[in-house]
């Protein structure tokens, strides 16, 4: 489908925060440059929507929403919008684990066996491990039939075992190398809601969502009538959209199930890195790079980044790395129709979160989420 560009500049939901006159003049031109750059994506057909939310030291500087929600039927996006935010869920599951440790209710160190015996090797890998990537437990989106099986509604045990039974199981010996692994932390998932005894969308309302006051943010149901929800579209390049596949929510659970808004992440950043999760220690644990059995860090050992990805470490959940010299951890999250991005820049007091209705080749978050943080901390366009 082919949306004009007036037709997805129309119906911008604007609004445009500041917290007193004094702050209000100092970051009014960051606000407006900000501003500027997401409507010329929307204008480029980079996503039939987006929702942005920049805090500095805290405070929003600019929470604004542009463009379409549904291309069918005309209807912008609002701040209100709820949008699915892929793999940046993960960091809420790292982060229940991290709790539950805390509670002395399991340990990262546990073998994966302890909860999923019949899991292949299981006995061979630790829940830190799995958190690190460096698991080497195969990732069930690289398998063949990911795409084939994408609609299909399972439980938590029965998807475990059904990934249990992929042709390829591990990429390498656990602890030896990293590699992006959705089946660690769908697994993980079921972890959570052994050791919680609920499912796991209950255990994160109780956990965050609730006592946070994100009440745009669930573990995501299909099936639900959901009032704000965004329809998302694949691109074959700006301004060319489809409706995206089906996907039951059952599929990527843990990995990537959630619903949310840009504004809601941000808080969720504020509270995460301003100590309101988890104890001192757990959250150093949590921005720690990942080490491998010979004690060296997991970033040495991605053997698969793109030759334009600079070098990067990997927590839990959270890769480090950093822009022009400014320290940034965050993540990014893809899923048929939606693409997002979630950072923190804690030397600048930055956060940076960016929602998107559209994926695919030059299409997204990624591109405009680079050029709003570039411009919130005052370095020139990349060439």
């Amino acid at each position: 489908m082919t949306l004009s560009r007036r037709t997805l500049a129309a119906g911008a939901a604007i609004s445009v925060l500041f917290c007193g006159s004094a702050f209000a003049a100092d970051t009014s031109a960051v606000a407006a440059a900000i501003d500027k750059a997401v409507q010329d994506a929307i204008a480029a057909g980079e996503s039939p929507g987006l929702q942005v939310a920049v805090y500095k030291d805290g405070a929003p500087v600019l929470v604004k929403s542009y463009g379409s929600a549904n291309l069918e039927l005309n209807v912008p996006v609002n701040n209100d919008s709820i949008f699915r935010i892929g793999s940046v869920t993960k960091q809420f599951t790292a982060a229940a684990l991290l709790k539950l440790e805390e509670e002395g209710k399991l340990s990262l160190d546990d073998k994966l066996s302890k909860y999923y015996p019949d899991f292949p090797r299981a006995a061979d890998v630790t829940l830190k491990q799995m958190l690190h990537h460096t698991s080497g437990i195969h990732s069930y989106t690289d398998d063949p039939s990911f795409l084939q099986e994408a609609g299909l509604k399972r439980t938590t045990d029965e998807w475990v075992a059904h990934f249990a039974k992929m042709p390829k199981m591990q990429d390498f010996e656990p602890g030896t190398g990293w590699h992006y692994s959705n089946t660690a932390y769908f697994i993980l998932g079921g972890v959570i809601e052994k050791a919680e005894g609920k499912p796991l969308g209950t255990a994160l309302q109780d956990r965050f969502f609730g006592p946070l006051g994100l009440t745009h943010t669930a573990l995501d149901d299909e099936s639900i009538i959901l009032p704000g929800r965004v329809a998302g579209y694949d691109g074959t390049g700006p301004n060319q959209f489809k409706n995206a596949a089906f996907i039951s929510m059952t599929v990527p659970g843990a990995a990537g199930a959630m619903r949310s808004s840009a504004n809601d992440l941000a808080r969720w950043n504020a509270a995460l890195f301003g100590g309101k999760i988890l104890k001192p220690a757990s959250f150093k644990a949590m921005i720690a790079p990942g080490k491998l059995n010979n004690g060296q860090n997991s970033g040495s050992a991605v053997a698969d980044r793109p030759a334009d990805m600079p070098p990067f470490e990997y927590g839990y959940a959270l890769f480090i790395g950093d822009v022009d010299g400014h320290q940034r951890i965050g993540h990014g999250g893809g899923i048929f129709g939606f693409n997002s991005s979630l950072n923190e820049f804690p030397k600048d007091r930055l956060t940076v979160s960016v929602i998107a209705n559209g994926i695919g080749k030059d299409v997204g978050a990624g591109k405009i989420a680079d050029r709003i943080e570039r411009i919130a901390l005052g370095l020139p366009p990349k060439k």
